[in-house]
């Protein structure tokens, strides 16, 4: 086999692994036929966000990230849209990752005007925002892909995009890009009211998870806490399942276990963050 077919049937295998691993999470969007553990672990997570927020009168905008990519952040943003819309919220969705967009993907819907266009333009916000009418929710997609993403970002137009969609929603939630690889959610935190993490059990490294922790603590932004992300089902002697499902559990962050290894997310991303090396007997959260 010459190089050209090695690398034309390595990419090939990529991509089908990247087809694969969406229709996976597309798997996991919240619907009637979600299985009662999973439902039940994003009404939680919703009850423990409005007990964050209790007292709030107006509308509240939530911005959820993670240390790094592929640990579930845009199917938890997704979900926990679709879960407060359950309870007669009206809610958004806002595709805040410029970078590497996913929501549209998830959704299989797309769209010509997104976030960025209305950062350039506010007068096509109107235009930009899709109704998802199965959901229930509305959702702003990201837009076309622009050179200058972290400045769109922290612009005053983003705050008064904002500002304006308050107005007409009860939650707003923002799918922000891994904090530790890029600015973009950290420099969100003026016009957020808190920051839900993802980390992904079995992957998300203590490290890597106090490093992100350090950069909101710096932008002195608020942490509502985290949500573990990839917990299996296991049986009880009881016959029962001991964990919710999929998607885990919500709580306050705290102690991941010892460091693993990531793999070159910088690929992405073009992270300046160093990944530790991963140390004899050193393995990943549980």
């Amino acid at each position: 086999m010459g190089m050209r077919e090695f690398f034309l049937r390595k990419n090939s295998k990529r991509a089908q692994s990247r087809v694969e691993d969406l229709q996976r999470e597309r798997e996991n969007i919240l619907s009637s036929n979600s299985s009662f553990y999973v439902t039940e672990a994003y009404k939680m997570m919703r009850t423990n966000v409005l007990f964050s927020l209790a007292g709030k009168q107006t509308c509240s905008v939530l911005a959820v990230t993670s240390p790094f990519q592929h640990e579930g952040k845009s199917i938890t943003s997704l979900n926990l849209a679709i879960s407060m819309a359950e309870s007669d919220k009206r809610v958004l969705l806002v595709d805040c990752d410029l970078r590497k967009p996913k929501t549209a993907r998830l959704l299989n819907v797309s769209s010509q005007i997104g976030l960025s266009n209305v950062l350039i333009d506010p007068a096509q916000l109107s235009e930009a925002i899709m109704h998802i009418k199965e959901l229930k929710i509305d959702v702003l997609l990201s837009g076309s892909v622009p050179p200058n993403p972290s400045e769109l970002l922290i612009s005053q137009s983003m705050t008064e995009i904002l500002e304006t969609l308050k107005q007409q929603y009860d939650f707003i939630i923002l799918d922000t890009p891994p904090v530790n690889v890029v600015a973009d959610a950290v420099g969100l935190t003026p016009n957020v009211d808190g920051f839900l993490l993802v980390v992904r059990s079995g992957e998300s490294d203590r490290i890597a998870v106090s490093h992100a922790l350090t950069q909101l603590a710096y932008a002195k932004a608020r942490v509502f806490g985290y949500v573990l992300n990839g917990i299996q089902l296991q049986k009880t002697t009881y016959g029962r399942y001991s964990r919710y499902g999929r998607y885990g559990r919500y709580g306050r962050y705290g102690r991941y276990g010892r460091y693993g290894r990531y793999g070159n997310y910088s690929y992405y991303y073009g992270s300046s963050y160093a990944h530790p090396e991963k140390k004899d007997g050193g393995d990943s959260a549980k």
